[in-house]
């Protein structure tokens, strides 16, 4: 399997917004970055866009005189090479490791463990999501 790579605070912000969007141009991104709280100018929205590419995470075509760009990678295959890459390298490839610190480090809140119990549930009765 074909080991995706990680990406910065910023990519994965755009990411986001390009996974949750087709045809993104970039002055969507750069508008979507502002209301979010986060101005950047458009060469760096085409900086990043350019080594997110070259990540093999988006590809571009040319629509009128712009670019649009699209994700390559899903963001759940991004998510679960994310997690697994994590568990191999900060809990020894446990998933017992991740849920301990979550709990231990009280990063769950009442209503997601009830969540999670269901979730669990419905798991061992065969119903996966």
């Amino acid at each position: 399997m074909k080991e995706t790579p990680l990406l910065t605070g910023l990519e994965l912000e755009l990411m986001q917004i390009i996974w949750k969007n087709e045809d993104v141009s970039v002055e969507f991104l750069r508008q979507q970055l502002a209301d979010s709280g986060r101005p950047l100018a458009l060469p760096s929205i085409r900086t990043m866009l350019n080594i997110l590419k070259k990540k093999g995470f988006v590809n571009r075509r040319q629509v009128s005189r712009a670019y649009v760009y699209n994700a390559l990678i899903k963001a759940d295959e991004f998510q679960y090479n994310f997690i697994r890459d994590a568990l191999n390298r900060a809990f020894s490839g446990s998933p017992t490791g991740l849920v301990t610190a979550l709990l231990n480090r009280e990063l769950v809140s009442k209503s997601e463990l009830d969540q999670i119990k269901t979730m669990i549930s419905d798991y061992e009765r065969g119903k996966k999501k």
